[in-house]
């Protein structure tokens, strides 16, 4: 049997799931025209139901299947038959900005934005791509596994996410190669939070932010040779009856830091760093890879 309804739906799809999960006499339901619904319904159907059903649609929230569509279709160059297809470096008809997170130098996560705002902050997010390393005990990367997220137009993620993997231990030499770009990101990306941290300290005292820069300069330079050798081959204390053996070289040369000129910025607390955790704490935290 037959019930007719009139209603303005948009994405019959999800109607026709909820309609018939709300009630089990429900079969399906089709539309005609732009309001009118038939609902095919078994023959037990009784006034409670007619109640029921007219509830149902009421409390019903459409959605426009426009809206779940990803931003990045709009923004390709050639029609792709799936949006994991585009090249959104290449197939776009602009340009996204990255804004990426670095944790201890793993690039954890990537977020691809349409522009930026008046006030200069990334907006629009196209796409956001997590990643997950998987390491063992000594810290080698056996594993990446990188999950893309596209946005869709009402701002919502998209449900049909790619998921890869990347497996660095078929190849050694892959492992090898991701550590030494992952040192060489580390003792980049500190360097701005750093002279952040810095500014929060000695500004206060009251040096000036070139004479801040400058102190960040001469620490960077002193320690080029610590630092080299951390990308290179994450040096290490190798001797047993050392007691900080199997710690970072570097992380020893910052503990054990007595300079005054870096003793003054090291051993402060800057808000950002929520105020409890000292600068040559976080630099050792960070080295500890």
């Amino acid at each position: 049997m037959f019930i007719y309804r009139t209603a303005d739906i948009t994405d019959l799809n999800k109607f026709n799931q909820e309609a018939i999960a709300s009630n089990p006499l429900i079969q399906v339901v089709l539309k005609f025209g732009s309001h009118n619904l038939r609902f095919q319904v078994s023959e037990s159907w009784g006034s409670g139901d007619d109640l029921q059903l007219d509830n149902f649609i009421a409390s019903f929230q459409d959605t426009n299947p426009e809206d779940k569509v990803p931003k990045v279709i709009d923004l390709a160059l050639e029609y792709s038959k799936h949006f994991h297809a585009i090249n959104y470096v290449k197939g776009l008809n602009k340009s996204l900005i990255p804004k990426r997170t670095v944790t201890q130098g793993e690039v954890t996560c990537v977020e691809w934005y349409g522009g930026l705002n008046a006030s200069m902050e990334p907006e629009d997010l196209i796409l956001k791509v997590d990643i997950v390393y998987t390491r063992d005990a000594t810290g080698f990367a056996t594993s990446r596994t990188t999950t893309r997220t596209w946005i869709n137009r009402d701002g919502t993620e998209n449900e049909d996410k790619k998921i890869t993997t990347k497996y660095y231990f078929i190849n050694p030499s892959d492992m090898i190669d991701e550590g030494l770009r992952r040192r060489k990101l580390l003792v980049s990306s500190i360097q701005i939070p750093t002279l952040t941290f810095m500014t929060e300290a000695l500004v206060p005292l009251g040096y000036t932010q070139e004479s801040v820069v400058l102190r960040g300069r001469a620490f960077m330079d002193e320690y080029e040779n610590y630092f080299n050798k951390f990308v290179d081959n994450s040096s290490t204390i190798t001797d047993p009856a050392d007691p900080d053996f199997g710690m970072k070289t570097i992380i020893v040369r910052i503990r054990d830091e007595a300079n005054l000129d870096y003793v003054e910025w090291l051993d402060k607390s800057p808000p950002s760093l929520g105020g409890s955790t000292t600068i040559r704490q976080y630099l050792m935290n960070e080295f500890d890879i």
